[in-house]
């Protein structure tokens, strides 16, 4: 499957840095619980590898997923940094 390394790496990434989120029954969907206005509501993240590029050309990464980055690991500072924005949009 296209992109399908990259897209593990980013679904980590998402459901360590929202706390309750998790893979939905039909294994495709991101759900992440949140709270808006005092309703409970859940947003749904579905990831797809594009077929081509908004920003230009690809940068390194090449179309056959070769270029993955070794550190796959968010650093202390990332996860603080993600956690103060979730914070400041009141998530």
């Amino acid at each position: 499957m296209r992109g399908q390394l990259s897209k593990d790496l980013i679904t980590k990434g998402i459901l360590s840095v929202f706390p309750g989120s998790f893979i939905a029954s039909d294994g495709k969907t991101i759900r992440i619980p949140t709270n808006c206005e005092g309703e409970t509501i859940e947003i749904k993240c579905t990831l797809t590898a594009a077929k081509d590029f908004e920003c230009g050309q690809a940068s390194s990464v090449t179309s056959t997923s070769q270029a993955v980055p070794q550190n796959t690991e968010m650093t202390d500072e990332e996860v603080a940094e993600v956690r103060r924005l979730i914070e400041s949009l009141g998530l």
